[in-house]
């Protein structure tokens, strides 16, 4: 007669707590790849490829508007004026109009700057693209994820300064 001894109570417990926990699917972290952006799929391995039905998208990683505040002053235009002339008319003793000219040699330092504030809304270009590494959580059930950010510093392109 084979002697089979009965799990213990702890044993049996973690199996009925296991069994709940692969039911109810609670939520757990994946990463993926990007596939396609239009539309958008995500491979978390060999077998599972996400559909842009079941994803749900963070702000880090689709464009969205942001509203800025800016507030700065521009530099100093910084010049000096040696020699202002201006033009006018005189009249000669006999009456004739005549042009004369002024002129001021002067050393005039004059400063010039400008103070900006202003709110503004721009676009911040987070969109995925095919090949970058994602972090995705799993919600509860399954049935949906929420991809949380990119795994790598987003690709940049564009005209900058």
């Amino acid at each position: 007669m084979v002697n089979v001894a009965a799990p213990s109570l702890n044993e049996s417990m973690k199996l009925i707590v296991g069994n709940y926990l692969n039911a109810i699917k609670p939520a757990d972290v994946y990463f993926g790849t990007v596939e396609t952006v239009s539309p958008l799929s995500i491979k978390i391995d060999q077998k599972h490829i996400l559909k842009e039905q079941s994803l749900i998208l963070s702000n880090m990683v689709k464009d969205h508007p942001v509203d800025l505040t800016v507030s700065f002053q521009t530099e100093n235009d910084q010049f000096l004026i040696k020699d202002h002339t201006h033009p006018y008319e005189d009249t000669q003793p006999n009456g004739q109009p005549v042009t004369k000219i002024t002129q001021t040699t002067v050393d005039l330092d004059v400063t010039h700057k400008h103070e900006i504030k202003h709110k503004i809304r721009v676009i911040q270009h987070y969109a995925l693209t095919v090949g970058e590494k994602v972090i995705l959580l799993r919600l509860q059930g399954g049935q949906r994820y929420l991809v949380l950010d990119r795994v790598e510093i987003p690709p940049t392109n564009g005209e900058w300064l």
